[in-house]
């Protein structure tokens, strides 16, 4: 069981490259990407998407990549020079026409985008995508630890809790019969009741208060209860991405415990249900963030 919950931070430096990359991640029901690559790089975000998907399966992903160029080739740039001519000319112009004060300066063509252009380098990706791509990985083993190790501890406070449930319900099978009985006991007195000392046919009376007895008992939830139960304990031990289904199988835990608490005359019964819903909307928060 692993947790969507997780931080790695790496590092590589592969010909005169040096890459940096943190990356987080939290739960979430699918597995959602917030990618910050420096802009020389953007071309890279399918790969490094792939990437992530290959070794992700659920959480809310953010990852950060900066670098340093060390003679890598990757800054490079020219200047249209035409372009910075005709800006410098139009701005001595202005000067003159309205007397400023100052001399021109390079700080003032820097706030024309268009005089500076990256030049297209030939097989930028081979350069860079092998220490992008190490970098990354390393990170991602370090995040994928950190999500074992909180996945770990989620799976033992989960078995804690599931514990719990089995004896619960054990104690509330048991109670059942008792249940029963005093359902029909309490359902045959309110009949009299309303009666008042009337002729009833005695038969039909006790027909009804049976079948409608009947309807009271709880004997299949808590099989049905302890078959879900089952198939929980058996697919927490299961590898890869299971918080979907256990959230799936919890659900029915749930519908079952609810029944048992409707459906029951018994105080005692009532508290057990009741102690039954809250260990499972404690499971419940605890399986939102398994992968």
């Amino acid at each position: 069981m692993n947790s969507m919950t997780g931080y790695g931070k790496a590092d590589s430096k592969k010909n005169n490259l040096a890459v940096a990359v943190e990356i987080s991640s939290v739960n979430n029901r699918f597995l959602e990407y917030f990618l910050r690559l420096p802009k020389q790089f953007i071309f890279l975000e399918p790969k490094v998407k792939d990437l992530l998907a290959s070794r992700l399966s659920r959480g809310k992903i953010n990852l950060t990549v900066n670098y340093e160029d060390w003679g890598a080739g990757i800054d490079q740039f020219s200047i249209n020079k035409i372009l910075a001519d005709e800006i410098y000319g139009r701005l001595s112009d202005l000067k003159k026409r309205y007397k400023l004060a100052g001399e021109i300066e390079v700080g003032h063509l820097v706030g024309f985008p268009d005089i500076f252009r990256l030049e297209k380098i030939n097989n930028l990706e081979k350069k860079i995508w092998p220490t992008v791509k190490d970098a990354i990985n390393k990170a991602l083993d370090e995040l994928i630890s950190m999500r074992q190790k909180e996945g770990a501890n989620l799976k033992k406070d989960i078995l804690f809790r599931l514990n719990i449930l089995s004896r619960d319900i054990v104690k509330i099978e048991k109670l059942a019969p008792e249940n029963l009985a005093a359902y029909r006991d309490k359902l045959a007195k309110k009949i009299n009741d309303l009666m008042d000392g009337k002729t009833v046919n005695g038969a039909r009376i006790e027909e009804e208060v049976s079948f409608l007895a009947e309807r009271s008992d709880i004997t299949e939830e808590c099989v049905r209860f302890k078959r879900h139960l089952r198939q929980f304990k058996s697919d927490i031990n299961q590898t890869g991405p299971i918080g979907k289904r256990l959230n799936f199988i919890l659900q029915e835990l749930n519908r079952e415990a609810n029944t048992i608490c409707s459906k029951t005359a018994s105080s005692e019964i009532s508290r057990l249900g009741l102690e039954l819903k809250e260990e499972i909307e404690k499971i419940r928060e605890q399986i939102q963030n398994v992968e």
